[in-house]
């Protein structure tokens, strides 16, 4: 029996691919700048510098992701035309997805926005994966799966907006109630001139006391 044996490499080897940690990190700057986006596009009405730089920090992560992914990793580098298409569809990919996260997230604090935001990201999303992959064509576009899609968007819309509607109208009822609470007496402090005393008004009952309370 031979005296060598086989010795199981010390770090993960991926020969046909980039390696295990590679891939974190390329996963992490997809998914960290798309979360950055999401949240700077819905709240961009509360400061519209800060949520501005989020953004553009966002956009800046993704496409640092798209280029580690999709040219460092790579095995077949794109030319100068196709790397420049590829860095625009993924900013417009980066945006899709930070519509549709943010504008679920945050449909109970801005309904009207996130109605328009998550169908809006649903589309684009779709158009710029296709435009950016390797596989993907223009005739995916326009197949019964595309069509799905927009379907979806509409139905999307159409819901959030009903829904919207009808937070908003619970939250108009409920405002306008008035839920029977004491009302706070108001005192008056009268002052003497003459004297330079003041005297206080003994306020009188309310007219709804508590008549168990009296002897008959």
């Amino acid at each position: 029996m031979s005296s060598h044996r086989l010795e199981k490499p010390e770090h993960p080897v991926s020969p046909s691919g980039p390696g295990l940690y590679s891939r974190y990190i390329g996963a992490m700057l997809y998914f960290m700048g798309a979360a950055l986006i999401a949240g700077a596009v819905v709240h961009y009405p509360i400061d519209p510098t800060q949520y501005t730089v989020i953004c553009v920090i966002g956009a800046f992560v993704f496409l640092l992701g798209t280029i580690f992914n999709e040219l460092v990793l790579a095995h077949e580098r794109p030319n100068l035309l196709e790397a420049g298409l590829l860095v625009v569809f993924s900013l417009l990919l980066s945006f899709g997805v930070g519509l549709v996260g943010g504008g679920i997230q945050h449909f109970t604090q801005f309904p009207e926005r996130s109605a328009l935001m998550t169908p809006i990201g649903l589309v684009m999303s779709y158009a710029a994966f296709i435009a950016k992959d390797n596989h993907g064509r223009w005739k995916h576009a326009f197949s019964l799966f595309g069509a799905g899609v927009l379907v979806v968007a509409a139905l999307t819309y159409v819901g959030m907006v009903a829904l919207g509607n009808a937070i908003g109208s619970a939250g108009h009822d409920h405002g306008g109630h008035h839920h029977g609470g004491t009302p706070t007496p108001t005192v008056t402090v009268t002052v003497d001139p003459s004297t330079g005393t003041s005297s206080t008004p003994t306020p009188k009952p309310s007219a709804t006391h508590d008549h168990s309370t009296h002897e008959h």
